[in-house]
């Protein structure tokens, strides 16, 4: 799968991604209760004073993963069972608290404000991942749903990743450095879940760099 890879976009790629500043701290509800108590819970999602170091990478994940989801309803592809998946298991999880308002239908909410056609682009061989850098797309309802995708995400990926042979190993074995860890990552999270399509790109990109910043040996190793 390797060969069939575009290496040039995907480095480009990884590189918008790693401009964007993580850190983005919501107002609300959650936000309050994280300041009094140190941790809010939602369910079976926990976010700690931690998260905001990646907040916005949360948010962006929730936005991306929206914008795909609208676009394969209208082109399906056969690659996408994964995703769907994911897609639902959050929704569900996030429909018995919030009702229509959950992601990803956000019924009511001011959708019009996030960056859409990322999958167009993404599906015609020009991803990016740029308007997710802006601080207006963070809210409790696209960081804490980003939250659970990332978990979920990880959950299917996490046997390859930190298996025999995977990228931790490799890591940990002094056979990739920590530069080359991300696109890695990525090539792996594409094998195992999508294809080489450049539609998958930011959203393999994205996991990746989330399992980089919030520690890949916490991912591999859960206390």
């Amino acid at each position: 799968m390797e060969a069939e890879i575009n290496k040039e976009i995907l480095k480009s790629l990884t590189k918008e991604v790693k401009t964007i500043v993580p850190v983005a701290f919501p107002t609300g509800l959650m936000d309050r209760r994280i300041k009094e108590m140190g941790f809010f819970e939602e369910g079976d999602l926990r976010i700690e004073i931690e998260d905001y170091a990646v907040g916005q990478l949360y948010a962006g994940l929730a936005v991306l993963a929206r914008d795909m989801h609208q676009y394969l309803s209208q082109n399906p592809r056969d690659d996408a069972a994964l995703f769907e998946e994911v897609i639902t298991l959050v929704h569900t999880e996030e429909r018995r608290i919030h009702g229509d308002k959950a992601f990803p239908n956000y019924v009511g909410l001011p959708v019009a404000d996030l960056p859409a056609q990322l999958a167009f682009a993404a599906a015609r061989g020009m991803p990016t991942v740029a308007p997710l850098g802006n601080r207006d797309i963070v809210h409790e309802w696209t960081l804490k749903p980003g939250k659970r995708l990332f978990i979920k995400f990880g959950t299917k990926f996490k046997e390859t990743i930190c298996g025999q042979d995977g990228p931790y190993e490799q890591f940990n074995n002094g056979l990739l450095g920590q530069a080359a860890l991300p696109r890695t990552i990525t090539v792996t999270i594409l094998a195992a879940g999508f294809s080489p399509a450049t539609f998958w790109y930011p959203l393999a990109v994205y996991i990746s760099i989330l399992l980089v910043k919030t520690g890949l040996k916490t991912y591999c190793e859960p206390d």
